[in-house]
């Protein structure tokens, strides 16, 4: 039996006012592996600090990959997160995203020594004002080496 470890990366996203599209935050968070891994499972929970008095709606992606460049291949998992506002007529929104994987018996993501692990998000901003929104990425792996 293999003893299952975790490590749990944590940040902040401001979706600002920008350019259409989004702004792409590559390696906004990163794991250098000192030792071959297995990843057993990812989760990530995304979620808007407190709703900005802004009109618009902000939105933000996180991904845990083994490329440090948004959405390419390597991804291993994804959530997104929302925040909208209106003053007239009034109303808000808000959508926190959490996701988890767990891969199944048998299988796993190896990850070889000197490797890493890569956190990188898109952060779309409102029409006025800034939204923040913080992230928690949590890794389940088995020492490649351990039996």
């Amino acid at each position: 039996m293999k003893r299952v470890f975790t490590k749990v990366l944590t940040g902040t996203e401001v979706a600002v006012i920008g350019p259409p599209g989004g702004i792409i935050s590559n390696n906004a968070a990163s794991w250098l592996l000192q030792e071959p891994i297995e990843v057993l499972g990812v989760a990530i929970a995304v979620a808007n600090e407190v709703p900005s008095e802004n009109d618009g709606y902000a939105n933000v992606a996180v991904e845990v990959s083994q490329s440090a460049v948004f959405n390419q291949d390597g991804a291993l998992l994804e959530a997104r997160a929302g925040e909208g506002w209106n003053t007239t007529p009034a109303g808000i929104c808000r959508q926190n995203g959490h996701q988890m994987a767990m891969f199944p018996e048998g299988y796993a993501v190896p990850i070889r020594e000197e490797g890493s692990v890569y956190i990188n998000t898109l952060a779309t901003g409102k029409t006025a004002g800034d939204s923040s929104f913080n992230w928690t990425v949590t890794i389940f792996y088995v020492k490649k080496s351990s039996k």
